[in-house]
């Protein structure tokens, strides 16, 4: 469970330094930084999965 929490923990603060970043850098730090919020959300939406239905993964 603290992995699972430690996992939406880590993409919602990649979420927004990729923003962040997305929005302040210029060059490719920008589009690294909007790839991040992106990889960010998935890994979110990954915790929540895990947390809210179990064995989601399981098959």
């Amino acid at each position: 469970m603290v992995f699972r929490a430690f996992i939406i923990i880590c993409g919602i603060f990649l979420i927004g330094s990729g923003m962040w970043s997305a929005f302040t850098k210029k060059g490719p730090a920008d589009a690294i930084g909007a790839f991040l919020a992106l990889v960010g959300l998935m890994a979110t939406i990954v915790g929540i999965l895990m947390i809210c239905v179990p064995g989601f993964f399981g098959g």
